[in-house]
């Protein structure tokens, strides 16, 4: 028998959509009536339905009677009227733990369209590299390239819009998956510049079908969403008028989600003035203490790692990545990009409804340094950490001769923390870190190291980590693994999840 594939949507309400509006071929549409609970569970057995992909409902009545059936449900997916005002507040308390999202219902139809294609499974984000630009020929100012980071165009452009560079390789997007589009770019006021996106037939000969011609203000506005219902290619270029200097980033394009979510339903992006962009996501689950914090480690496919690991703790958790550079430049980064960062977690605090004494950071190689950094600002009850990484400069600096195959992006990440890569921007970033982490009061953190014992990306972090905690009263769980940063990964993480499960059965009471 053929397993169907297609999206379980469940609508409750007192009318049947389907009756009025056009169902998506990728939709099974289930419809319950209000009042009609017990014929939708005679329908979950038959279906051996384990959760909804989403849930349509239009009423307050039928938000009600959702919470009979939680188990079937997903968070971030359960779309109601935004109309509908709630004043129960066992019914708002349902509403938040699950994450529902108040969406408008004026065009049902187009709703539906937008959901087909915003429902995907999976992620998917990549990049096109500052690199792989070509600058005009004809322009004659100055074009400096920093690697992964950017590429810096200064000159006179001329009074005009013209071309002043172009990205080698073109986008594919289908017609299933829109994509959307993010610059990060940087530039004087002094000069202007455009996007122009040629939409090309897939297969075809034809030629540009499209063009679109983006100006700075809707680039600032937000991501660039394009949605033809249909397969292509697209070319992108960039021009300029006036005179001055820009700074060009990568180019990143993702899968979009439309206006419910990054990467995946519910996720988020933070900005800086400079376009440079942390993701995030919330998962609630089941409401109740700690909240866990997980920054992904090195990973050049954009998106989030871990998401299946942090759920089988149970606990509500909140997953950060880092896109920037090949793979990420250890969140650290403007005042305001850093600020972000730190306003999410405690906005999360917050919404469940928890303190700092509830709150547990984590991560893995790159994802140990944010722990780190920002467990300084919160001194959390724990910081897990699996090959924890301290010295940033050093990373960068061991990349250029010492241990140039280990982790070569540690040089871009050197350059973009410091605008430099001399001795004194090695040490300055080292400092960034230590001036921070020695301030903070530990007492009541438990550090949970899975470290390895011939590490060669940052040799000296776990004896730095440990001496700087020494005297601080911070309670050290630690488990050495022969080998160098990138061996036995499998072994270092199941320390890192053995050190997690014993703080949240230890000090949570929370047993598998």
């Amino acid at each position: 028998m053929t397993k169907d594939n297609r999206l379980k949507i469940l609508q409750v309400g007192s009318s049947n959509w389907s009756e009025n509006q056009e169902i998506p071929e990728n939709m099974k549409w289930y419809y319950c009536n209000l009042g009609q609970l017990e014929t939708l569970q005679e329908t979950i057995e038959e279906d051996e339905i384990k959760t909804f992909t989403a849930v349509i409902v239009d009423s307050l009545a039928g938000l009600e009677e959702l919470m009979a059936i939680k188990e079937h449900l997903i968070p971030h997916a359960i779309f109601f009227d935004q109309t509908i005002e709630v004043s129960d507040e066992i019914l708002a308390q349902f509403i938040k733990e699950m994450c529902a999202v108040p969406t408008d219902f004026s065009n049902q139809g187009q709703l539906l369209f937008t959901l087909s294609k915003a429902l995907f499974s999976g992620q998917y984000g990549d990049k096109m590299f500052p690199f792989t630009t070509q600058v005009n020929p004809n322009f004659t100012g100055q074009v400096t390239y920093h690697g992964y980071e950017n590429v810096i165009l200064k000159g006179d452009y001329g009074q005009d819009f013209s071309p002043v560079l172009d990205w080698t390789y073109n986008v594919r997007a289908s017609k299933e998956n829109p994509i959307e589009l993010w610059l990060e770019f940087e530039k004087e006021e002094t000069c202007e510049c455009r996007l122009i996106l040629n939409l090309l037939p897939e297969g075809s000969v034809a030629g540009i079908f499209k063009t679109y011609i983006v100006s700075e203000e809707e680039m600032r506005k937000g991501a660039i969403v394009l949605d033809e219902d249909t397969t292509f290619l697209l070319s992108a270029s960039l021009e300029m008028k006036g005179q001055g200097q820009i700074t060009i980033g990568g180019l990143h394009q993702r899968l979009t989600r439309f206006q419910f979510g990054k990467f995946v339903l519910g996720g988020g992006i933070l900005h800086d003035s400079k376009r440079q962009e942390i993701n995030y996501f919330f998962y609630p689950g089941d409401f109740k203490p700690p909240l866990s914090v997980y920054f992904s480690g090195f990973r050049p496919a954009e998106g989030f790692e871990g998401f299946g690991m942090m759920k089988g703790m149970g606990t509500p958790f909140l997953l950060f990545s880092d896109p920037r550079l090949q793979g990420g430049a250890f969140y650290m980064g403007t005042e305001e990009l850093e600020n972000s960062i730190k306003d999410t977690i405690q906005h999360y605090l917050d919404y469940l409804g928890f303190d700092n004494s509830q709150l547990i950071l984590s991560g893995m190689s790159m994802g140990t340094f944010p722990s780190m950094y920002y467990g300084a600002d919160f001194e959390p009850h724990a910081i897990i950490m699996s090959k924890p990484l301290a010295n940033v400069g050093t990373i960068g600096n061991r990349a250029r001769l010492l241990a140039p195959e280990v982790f070569p992006t540690g040089i871009d990440v050197l350059h973009l923390q410091t605008g430099r890569l001399d001795n004194e921007g090695v040490k300055a970033l080292n400092q960034k870190f230590w001036d921070k982490f020695e301030k903070a009061d530990f007492s009541n953190t438990t550090f949970g190291l899975s470290y390895m014992k011939d590490e060669d990306m940052d040799p000296t972090a776990y004896e730095d980590i440990t001496k700087s905690l020494y005297y601080s009263g911070a309670k050290i769980l630690s488990k050495g693994t022969s080998g160098r940063h990138n061996d036995d990964s499998y072994t270092a993480t199941t320390w890192f999840v053995n050190f997690y499960r014993m703080i949240l059965e230890n000090d949570f009471g929370r047993k598998e």
